[in-house]
């Protein structure tokens, strides 16, 4: 399954940081593409790099991705984050199950692949069962739900992705706007269970201070590993 991570100039070199704890967290085995601008000053070892050309704002973001998306073929993909760290092992055996599951499903838009709290079903709108198993189910949004194009770490139908790639949108817009609700697609989300579960390292370019702890749960970076990311962020400038 081939990740998606969108980045900026200013964001590129806390890559390192991500591929680090992705390595460690079993993402070697995932096949990862950047979509970013000026390459990343460290060596990217299996990860693969495309250059959107030259940065031109936020507000731009839709237009960058546009001409890779055009020419991307496969079914379906994961669209991560660049400024995060995993808190741990990647749930590979769920992920499995996911994709069994999807391809099921004729309308499948979207499911996140992170945990779900309370505070965020509340902010969507709650959901209802879609497939049960056992300890943990997959929810479906309703139709008027919120953040029915959330970015944060999704699979996504890359042609329903590609439906919604509208000019001059930045991610803020992309994730705020309306048009993907009662448009039939079933967009998804785990609960009681999840894949990827990480902490959020940059808030509008400034450090988040507890970047080392899970923003969903107790699934913290252990103080080896902290420590070597704060090592990277260093040697890069970031803190």
């Amino acid at each position: 399954m081939k990740v998606i991570i969108t980045t900026y100039d200013g964001h590129r070199n806390i890559l390192e940081a991500n591929k680090y704890m992705m390595d460690k967290m079993g993402g070697e085995n995932l096949d990862v593409t950047i979509l970013g601008f000026k390459k990343p000053d460290f060596d990217l070892g299996s990860w693969k790099f495309v250059s959107m050309g030259e940065y031109k704002g936020a507000g731009n973001f839709s237009n960058d991705i546009l001409e890779f998306f055009n020419n991307f073929e496969d079914e379906y993909f994961i669209m991560g984050n660049d400024d995060v760290v995993l808190t741990e092992e990647i749930n590979f055996n769920f992920l499995d199950e996911i994709i069994e599951t999807i391809k099921t499903i004729p309308n499948f838009g979207r499911i996140w692949l992170t945990p779900t709290s309370n505070n965020s079903l509340t902010v969507y709108g709650g959901c209802s069962k879609h497939v049960d198993f056992g300890d943990y189910y997959i929810g479906e949004l309703n139709q008027g739900a919120n953040y029915r194009l959330s970015l944060q770490y999704s699979l996504w139908k890359t042609s329903y992705f590609k439906k919604h790639i509208r000019k001059n949108l930045s991610p803020w817009d992309w994730e705020l706007r309306n048009d993907a609700k009662y448009d039939g697609a079933k967009i998804l989300i785990p609960i009681n269970n999840y894949v990827f579960n990480f902490g959020h390292i940059m808030r509008k370019g400034t450090i988040i201070p507890n970047w080392y702890k899970s923003l969903f749960n107790d699934k913290n970076l252990t103080d080896e590993d902290k420590k070597n990311v704060t090592e990277i962020l260093t040697k890069h400038k970031i803190i």
